[in-house]
């Protein structure tokens, strides 16, 4: 009989995204998330607004 091991990684939990940041041609701030790119698109005082570039 085989017994179960538990792994490390569980499969239920998100996998947390793989961010970079680069700049566009223009000098603009870009992220990168997952292989998506985003745009700054506005900023307060605490927040940062994200917009998905397609």
């Amino acid at each position: 009989m085989a017994a179960a091991v538990a792994s490390s990684e569980d499969e239920t939990q998100p996998k947390s995204p793989t961010i970079s940041f680069i700049n566009s041609q223009k000098g603009k701030q870009l992220l990168i998330a997952n292989e998506y790119i985003f745009k700054l698109n506005k900023t307060t005082t605490t927040t940062k607004y994200w917009k998905c570039v397609v």
